[in-house]
């Protein structure tokens, strides 16, 4: 396939938080950011110079990684939430922002359009920074205010990857698959899910944590994704936790994000 001589445009913005244990980093599911409307990548690290006889004898680049500026339409609640460490108080259904709150860290993808077939990018280790706060009175023409979000994109610590990006020849499993799971050089692909505690008794307005396990240990991407078959009765965060809601039955199932492997736990809310 042939190269793009031109690119323009900014669509499909996803995030996917990620943890790192015994030298594996493991990404979460992505999950979009709706209303992108500008992203701005600025390089990090001068390059290195050193001069002797009166001339510059040696250069090197100093690859620090980019800071990073988007733009969107509102910023989404689950961003605050996992990258800027914001908490839900579940009652009030208030969020709020603590001088303690940690984020996690994230990989940030998204494509710019072009004259043959988009270009799919990936950050793979990036830091997000609290957001400017700001709107403006209405006039007689309303026009939307956006949000600013600030990051800092590294390398990632396990091989040294600062970014990613699809070409002409990528695969189309590969293309296909970029917003499904952070793509990896060599991944090893999950192979099942154990999600316990298998049956759960609550009382209503009670909470309970799910535990998934995911196989084998050194699976590239562990992400998940939990779902309530009646959130009526039980609701379920994208973290396994459980919270009844009114008396009756529902079924929690957790979905690995690759290989669609899936197990369930059976709440009673009593």
């Amino acid at each position: 396939m042939a190269e793009n001589k031109v690119q323009f445009g900014l669509k499909n913005v996803h995030y996917a938080t990620f943890t790192e244990s015994g030298g594996v980093i493991s990404y979460d599911a992505p999950i979009p950011i709706p209303g992108a409307v500008e992203i701005s990548l600025e390089a990090r690290g001068d390059m290195v110079e050193f001069y002797a006889d009166d001339v510059l004898y040696y250069s090197a680049s100093n690859n620090q990684g980019y800071d990073g500026t988007l733009n969107i339409a509102v910023i989404p609640e689950s961003y605050a939430i996992d990258c800027l460490g914001e908490e839900k108080d579940p009652t009030a259904g208030v969020l709020i922002e603590k001088v303690t709150a940690k984020g996690k860290p994230f990989a940030l993808m998204f494509e710019f359009d072009g004259d043959v077939k988009a270009t799919r990018h990936v950050l793979y280790n990036c830091t997000a920074s609290r957001p400017t706060v700001g709107s403006s009175t209405k006039t007689d023409s309303v026009e939307p205010g956006t949000s600013e979000l600030t990051f800092v994109a590294s390398a990632r610590s396990t091989d040294d990857a600062v970014k990613t990006k699809t070409t002409g020849t990528t695969s189309p499993t590969v293309y296909n698959n970029w917003y499904t799971e952070v793509y990896s050089q060599n991944a090893v692909a999950v192979t099942s899910v154990d999600l316990l505690p298998t049956t759960v008794t609550l009382a209503v307005g009670a909470v309970q944590q799910l535990a998934a396990t995911v196989l084998p240990a050194n699976a590239t991407n562990k992400g998940v994704l939990y779902s309530t078959s009646n959130a009526t009765k039980a609701t379920v965060s994208s973290t396994g936790l459980v919270t009844a809601v009114a008396t009756g039955t529902a079924t929690i199932t957790v979905t690995t994000s690759d290989g669609g492997f899936t197990d369930t736990c059976a709440v009673t809310v009593s």
